[in-house]
């Protein structure tokens, strides 16, 4: 169904709203990509921003959840998974006001925002 609907985009040259909570599909479909936590973005940008260059920590955060077919990898992948968890439960205050809500989008370039404390964090992309 996914891919009739990628040829369908193509042939007629049209655009989906596609919404998913699953990653994998969301890299398969999508150019574009925006993020939300809460019910506000806190990212967006192509889809090699978002999965090459997050920079908001719940976008980190989603990504890092995303399994590894690697077996050989998976205490490496669990290890950096509660690294990611802590420094969002550690840093979240930062990237959200005091009722919760993101912060405002900045523009890191022409196709990338994100929702960051004040100067940007622009942290490792290491999720």
């Amino acid at each position: 169904v996914l891919n009739f609907m990628k040829l369908i985009q193509k042939n007629l040259g049209i655009a989906f709203l596609f919404i998913s909570h699953d990653l994998g599909v969301v890299r398969h479909m999508t150019d574009n990509i925006a993020v939300m936590h809460n019910g506000r973005i806190v990212e967006k940008g192509t889809r090699r921003d978002i999965f090459d260059e997050p920079q908001h920590i719940y976008t980190k955060r989603l990504l890092s959840a995303i399994p590894s077919i690697d077996v050989t990898r998976r205490a490496e992948n669990r290890k950096n998974r509660l690294k990611v968890e802590q420094d969002f439960e550690d840093k979240k205050a930062n990237f959200y006001d005091k009722d919760g809500h993101a912060l405002p989008l900045q523009k890191l370039s022409q196709s990338h925002w994100a929702a960051l404390p004040k100067g940007g964090e622009n942290v490792e992309s290491n999720y």
